[in-house]
């Protein structure tokens, strides 16, 4: 029997074949390590932006009104009070969500009100309000801010015809939107007693404190009338309660507390 022999060349080329495919992952790992070192890093996730942060209150029970923004609602210092929709609701809201409201619409666009509804007036009591470009506010507990002092600002005269009844966050009247876009104040108290002059399509002069600008006109009307020459004074609707003027001898006075000397 013959037994053959494999010569020492042959098993020196096998040895280095599998040599050879044994380092193989070796160096494609090698190469690939270069590559992975000039990766562009993956994005961070993106962060929801404070207007879109989730509430800790669920708003979705509440009624939704929807509509296109006519003007804003200014207060007398110029502050947004609300919206006036073209279709006449008035969307009230709190001093904080209304100052907010001109970063998330502005008139002439489309928003989405989620609020409480009016009873027997065209008002919706705002806590959400989202505009056109995705933005969204809310009025969430504990974020109130104190109302700015009373407007001491130049006179400013409205003459027109009223559009509109002015509501306020109660329901109450307290003055009226004129067909200009002008705002009238007048407070609650005098709104009851002179309803004539305020009712829609009536003519109206009024002269008061307020602003007048790029944002509208609005007052606090210390005169008004049908006209120029019907005009009553008023008690502003920003004037500070009656009683002893602050610092006066007589403003730490407690009534009823003098007693007669005998």
């Amino acid at each position: 029997m013959h037994i053959h022999r494999r010569s020492p060349l042959y098993v020196t080329a096998a040895l280095g074949l599998v040599a050879s495919l044994a380092g193989a992952p070796a160096i494609a790992a090698s190469k690939a390590a270069p590559e992975a070192q000039h990766a562009p890093a993956a994005a961070p996730a993106a962060q929801p932006s404070q207007a879109q942060a989730t509430s800790a209150f669920d708003y979705s029970p509440l009624p939704v009104v929807t509509g296109t923004v006519a003007q804003y609602l200014l207060t007398s210092t110029g502050d947004v009070a609300g919206l006036l929709l073209s279709d006449g609701t008035q969307v009230l809201c709190p001093h904080r969500l209304g100052d907010a409201a001109t970063q998330v619409v502005r008139p002439g666009e489309q928003v989405s009100v989620s609020g409480l509804k009016g009873r027997a007036h065209p008002i919706v009591r705002a806590y959400v309000i989202s505009g056109p470009r995705g933005r969204r506010i809310a009025d969430e507990p504990g974020s109130e801010t104190v109302l700015p002092p009373a407007n001491i600002g130049p006179d400013v005269a409205v003459d027109g015809t009223v559009l509109a009844q002015l509501y306020d966050i109660t329901g109450a009247v307290q003055g009226v939107v004129m067909r200009d876009h002008s705002l009238v104040y007048v407070g609650r108290a005098n709104a009851a007693r002179l309803g004539n002059w305020l009712r829609p399509g009536a003519t109206l002069h009024a002269i008061g404190t307020g602003v007048n600008g790029g944002r509208g006109t609005a007052i606090n009307a210390r005169e008004i009338g049908p006209d120029v020459n019907q005009a009553i004074h008023i008690v502003p609707a920003d004037a500070p309660p009656p009683g002893a003027f602050p610092g006066s001898a007589a403003y730490d006075r407690i009534p009823g507390s003098d007693t007669s000397a005998e």
